[in-house]
Parts: C-alpha cells; sequence; structure tokens
C-alpha cells in the first residue's frame, strides 16, 4: 500500500500522527497496522478515565491513562499519548489537581483521532 495515497493515513498525518515512524515499527506491515488502527475506535477508552477522576481511585486513573498512553503512542498517535502521559506523571507525582481539564483535552484528542479513522473506513 502506497501511504501517501492512503486517505487515512493522510487525514492522521494532518493530526500528527507519525505513521512513518509507527510503520518501521511494524516491520513495514502496513495490513497489519491498519489493522490495529481500525480497531482502536472500538474500545472505550475515556469513559475508565473520566469514571477514576470521579471516583478519586487514583490507581485506577493510572491504570487507564497509562494504557491510554502506551497503546496511542504505539500507533503513532503521539499528540494523545502526550495528553495521556501527563495524567499519568500528575498521579505519580501524587499531583491530584486538574484532572478534569486534562481528562478533557485527552477526551478532544482521542475523540479527533477516532473520528477520523471512523471517517475514513
Amino acid at each position: 500500500m502506497d501511504i501517501s495515497s492512503n486517505k487515512l493515513f493522510k487525514a492522521l498525518k494532518e493530526l500528527e500522527v507519525d505513521i512513518e515512524g509507527t510503520l518501521s515499527r511494524f516491520c513495514e506491515n502496513d495490513e497489519l497496522y491498519m489493522k490495529f488502527l481500525l480497531r482502536f475506535p472500538d474500545e472505550d477508552r475515556i469513559t475508565p478515565i473520566k469514571d477514576s477522576i470521579s471516583a478519586q481511585n487514583y490507581d485506577m486513573l493510572l491504570q487507564a491513562a497509562h494504557k491510554l498512553k502506551g497503546t496511542s503512542a504505539n500507533l503513532g498517535m503521539n499528540r494523545l499519548s502526550s495528553k495521556a502521559e501527563k495524567i499519568v506523571r500528575k498521579v505519580r507525582s501524587n499531583e491530584y489537581t486538574g484532572f478534569d481539564a486534562d481528562a478533557a483535552d485527552v477526551e478532544k484528542e482521542y475523540n479527533l483521532v477516532c473520528n477520523t479513522i471512523k471517517e475514513y473506513t
């Protein structure tokens, strides 16, 4: 597959998703990468973050944010990964303020990525 002609890849690059770097990690297997991209929006990754903030369950928050950070980083979604990482760093530093704004920031980026994937598939 020519990544320059793939409409989904083009749209994701506009969101600063690192297509080339990720394909390198996927051993240039664009079909495998596409498989994981298409599955990404299927799992709700925001509700566990928001629920754990509401419950002030910081262990659960750490797990949910860390999972989103890692998954999005593995798929080249570096902006989303960075936003999730901000929550991870705060929990690990015992800084328990501003999570609602952080979660809103994560959710906005997450929705951009998921909606783009859905739009082009």
